[in-house]
């Protein structure tokens, strides 16, 4: 639940630059600490396993991919090293042309050329830009 409250900040702008009017630092922070522990915690028991780190798109559970794409957003998850070692593992599921290949897409779309398993998908590889976009901002 927590992916998906500061994904909906995100969308309400609150979470860019000195303007934000609420402080979000604690919800990232119980986000990078699943990265570090890896087991289930809190009332939902979400955790990160084998489930977790495969690519799924669109966006409808807790994996690597929504993961790194919110939390992209947040400037204290940006410089945290747990972020960059989950951007990392996010980064060797590209095939060799830079495109994000889906690996576990939802059974409903499946058929749809954005989220069909084992396959490229442009929409994907257009939000796996966007989190690379969102780091750039750091370096400006």
């Amino acid at each position: 639940m927590t992916l998906l409250a500061l994904d909906a900040f995100r969308l309400a702008g609150f979470h860019a630059g000195r303007d934000r009017i609420v402080d979000l630092d604690r919800a990232v922070e119980t986000l990078l600490d699943h990265w570090t522990v890896k087991m289930p915690v809190g009332p939902c028991h979400y955790g990160i396993g084998s489930l977790f780190m495969q690519v799924e798109y669109p966006f409808l559970r807790y994996n690597l991919f929504y993961y790194v794409y919110v939390l992209s957003c947040y400037e204290k998850a940006r410089k945290d090293i747990r972020f960059i070692e989950a951007f990392a593992a996010l980064k060797q599921k590209l095939d060799d042309q830079g495109r994000m290949i889906v690996e576990r897409p939802n059974r409903k779309l499946s058929k749809l050329a954005i989220c069909q398993k084992g396959k490229p998908s442009a929409v994907a590889t257009a939000r796996y830009l966007e989190i690379i976009w969102n780091m750039e901002i750091d370096q400006t």
